[in-house]
C-alpha cells in the first residue's frame, strides 16, 4: 500500500460540481427549451399573488418549491404537476400564506382567479 494514491477530498468535490455543471442539471431542475410559458391570463395572477415570494428575487424555501422565474425551464411533465400543486395550494388558502394576506390583502386570488387558475392546471 505505500505506492497508493491519495486523492484529497477537495478534489471529489471539484468534480462533482463539474459534473454538475457540464449535466445541466444544477439544482434538480429539469431542463427544456421546449416548455411554454405562463399564459398572460396566469402570469397576471401570478405576478400579483405569487411572484414576491416564489420567483429569483423571492425567499429560499418558496422558489425551491416553484421558481415562476424557471418556469419555462421547468420541462412540460414538472409544469403539470407544479400548476396542479399550485391550484390545490390556493384553493385550500394556504397560499398565498395567512401572513402574507394579512399583511397584503390585495394578494389574495379572488374566486374567478381561482377558477381561471383550476381551468389552467386541468388543461395540460
Amino acid at each position: 500500500m505505500k505506492n497508493s494514491v491519495i486523492i484529497p477530498a477537495r478534489s471529489y468535490l471539484i468534480l462533482i460540481l463539474f459534473f454538475l455543471i457540464t449535466s445541466g442539471n444544477v439544482g434538480g431542475q429539469d431542463v427544456s427549451q421546449d416548455s411554454p410559458p405562463l399564459p398572460e391570463n396566469i402570469s397576471k395572477i401570478v405576478s400579483a399573488s405569487c411572484m414576491p415570494c416564489h420567483s429569483s428575487g423571492g425567499g429560499m424555501l418558496a422558489r425551491t418549491k416553484l421558481n415562476f422565474s424557471e418556469w419555462q425551464g421547468y420541462s412540460p411533465d414538472k409544469q403539470k404537476k407544479k400548476a396542479g400543486q399550485m391550484y390545490k395550494e390556493i384553493k385550500k388558502d394556504a397560499m398565498p400564506p395567512e401572513d402574507a394576506r394579512e399583511a397584503n390583502p390585495d394578494i389574495i386570488p379572488t374566486k374567478e382567479q381561482v377558477e381561471i387558475i383550476k381551468n389552467w392546471a386541468d388543461s395540460f
